[in-house]
């Protein structure tokens, strides 16, 4: 009974705040492991309310009460609906000495139901705000992660949005490239279709392929880089009833392309005449292109032909080969 007595005690003056640090963190502790103890306490609280509402409390006891409990709302809140119970209490109580000792067993068993409501009703409402604040913390946890899910599903769309433009602009770019190619492997066909009718007729005219035909005129073009360096810039004399031009073009670097573009321009940059898709032959002295000219197309005058390479992907890359010759009439 001494121990419980005295244990009483110590955690009474832990409550108001009258114990050394030491002695505090180890209640704290056994506060925190043991359940049983922890309600204890919660009990001597409820009493200490009660105490303070009946002025039983000593002068340092209630100073240190005051101190260490009135100083939130809550708790004095608290305070008061214990001092009205104590007013309730002490208002029905009868007169007489033995009505006095029933009066105060009636009393004490009163305060000890009391003091249970309370514990238990404290116990409850901490576990239903532990909860509560489980429940809580669950629902923000939810509403931010569906707040992230919506801003990266719109994020994936906008994403997803600009690759199906840039898609569709590079399906509309081949698609535009191949056009193109379609039209110029066209309009090289009908060319070369014209110039082997032209070279059939020209050859029937001439009397058979053994006899040398007037109307064509072969050259060979070297590479040079810009005009000035192309001292030796053929001049043809184009007599009349010459239709064609055949050119063959030498090349000197050593990448090889799948085919060539080349075309016909004035010194001045005006262009006025092309043909794609030339194959590259290989002779003694080389590699060189073969090309025909027609000569309708000619105007005394000097002009630049500009060779370009396809490469392997389709794209037209620039040789800066140059080939430069004067047509005399």
């Amino acid at each position: 009974m001494k121990d419980e007595a005295d244990n009483e005690q110590l955690l009474t003056r832990y409550l108001l705040g009258n114990i050394p640090e030491k002695e505090r963190q180890r209640v704290e502790g056994e506060l925190l492991s043991d359940d049983q103890r922890y309600e204890s306490i919660l009990a001597l609280e409820d009493e200490l309310f009660y105490d303070y509402a009946q002025n039983k409390l000593s002068p340092g006891e209630r100073e240190q009460f005051e101190k260490r409990f009135l100083s939130s709302e809550e708790n004095r809140k608290r305070a008061i609906l214990y001092s009205d119970v104590a007013n309730k209490i002490s208002e029905t109580m009868p007169v007489g000495t033995a009505e006095k000792n029933i009066a105060d067993r009636e009393q004490q068993h009163l305060w000890l139901s009391l003091k249970s409501y309370f514990v238990a009703q404290g116990a409850a409402m901490r576990v239903s705000l532990a909860a509560l604040a489980i429940a809580s913390l669950v629902l923000i946890w939810l509403v931010i992660g569906i707040l992230r899910l919506r801003n990266e599903f719109k994020q994936l769309g906008a994403q997803m949005a600009v690759q199906n433009d840039q898609l569709r602009q590079q399906a509309q770019q081949e698609r535009a490239r191949a056009d193109e190619s379609n039209l110029k492997l066209k309009r090289e066909i009908d060319e070369n279709a014209m110039m082997r009718q032209e070279l059939s007729k020209m050859q029937t005219q001439s009397g058979g392929l053994g006899e040398r035909l007037p109307s064509v005129i072969s050259l060979v073009l070297a590479p040079s880089i810009v005009r000035d360096q192309a001292p030796d810039m053929k001049k043809i004399y184009l007599p009349q009833g010459v239709r064609l031009l055949k050119l063959l073009l030498r090349l000197k670097g050593k990448v090889e392309y799948k085919s060539y573009q080349v075309t016909l321009s004035t010194v001045e940059g005006v262009k006025i005449w092309g043909q794609d898709m030339l194959q590259a032959q290989r002779t003694g002295s080389g590699r060189s292109i073969e090309l025909w000219l027609p000569t309708r197309t000619l105007a005394p005058g000097d002009y630049q032909l500009n060779l370009n390479g396809y490469a392997p992907d389709g794209t037209l890359e620039k040789t800066r080969d140059y080939y430069y010759l004067s047509i005399r009439g």
